[in-house]
């Protein structure tokens, strides 16, 4: 039998409805993984704010349940996650104690900027007629 890995992931966005956006869509990458469970933790001590439209979790967390082949992949996974957005932070919190935290790379408009800056220079290589 396998020996079972957990890793507690919190996420971090710009505001608790965007990190909890978040959290539930990087919840969907890792439960596509082969062998990894992926699901909220249940709150010890809540760390809520009062709002008119009534309670909001401040960092919501997702806890991991891998087993221990598969952890490699959920960490390019979730670097790769979070390297889509310059707002996006997770820390993972491994069984051991050990931390590791991901952040935000290139943002979508610096992507988009990069693409046409590419398309605007002119192409030269093998086989360039030029």
């Amino acid at each position: 039998m396998s020996e079972i890995e957990s890793a507690r992931i919190q996420v971090f966005g710009a505001d608790p409805r965007h990190a909890e956006h978040e959290a539930k869509e990087l919840r969907g990458v890792l439960n596509r993984l082969d062998g990894a469970e992926a699901r909220f933790a249940s709150a010890e001590a809540p760390q809520t704010t009062e709002g008119a439209k009534g309670q909001a979790l401040l960092t919501p967390e997702v806890v991991l349940i891998l087993t221990t082949g598969t952890f490699a992949l959920a960490r390019t996974a979730i670097k790769a996650w979070a390297e889509v957005r310059k707002s996006r932070r997770v820390r993972v919190v491994h069984s051991d104690g050990t931390v590791t935290e991901f952040q935000g790379g290139v943002s979508g408009r610096e992507v988009k900027t990069l693409r046409d800056h590419r398309n605007d220079r002119p192409e030269t290589g093998p086989g360039d007629p030029r």
